[in-house]
């Protein structure tokens, strides 16, 4: 598996690069939309992982720019609070495979970074 993860939580990011090892997977990690698009611009990516917490983050925008690009990801999950309903339902609406609650994220690492999107 290879993912890209955008937060600029570095606990998150600490986190998700644990699990990661443990599952033998290759994740990257991206501090804003831009250096996101640049990593996975060009490469196959199974998975981007979107913290819904960026500031300034819009999924439906930026999900069908990852959707454009010529080699789009296999898939795209968002997390987030969950009291951020509306912005859980925005990642939903923007055609995200997988959203689920920051906890949920925390508590599925292992498994989501250790199976093909």
């Amino acid at each position: 598996m290879n993912a890209v993860l955008l937060t600029s939580d570095l606990a998150c990011s600490s986190k998700a690069a644990g699990a990661a090892a443990r599952a033998g997977a290759e994740l990257t990690t991206a501090m804003s939309v831009a250096a996101l698009l640049d990593k996975v611009s060009g490469q196959a990516v199974d998975l981007v992982i979107l913290d819904l917490t960026m500031p300034g983050l819009d999924p439906r925008e930026l999900v069908p720019q990852l959707r454009a690009l010529p080699v789009p990801p296999g898939a795209v999950m968002a997390f987030g609070p969950h009291v951020h309903e509306a912005q859980l339902a925005a990642a939903t609406d923007a055609g995200c495979e997988l959203v689920i609650s920051r906890g949920q994220f925390h508590a599925q690492l292992d498994e989501l970074l250790g199976k093909p999107a």
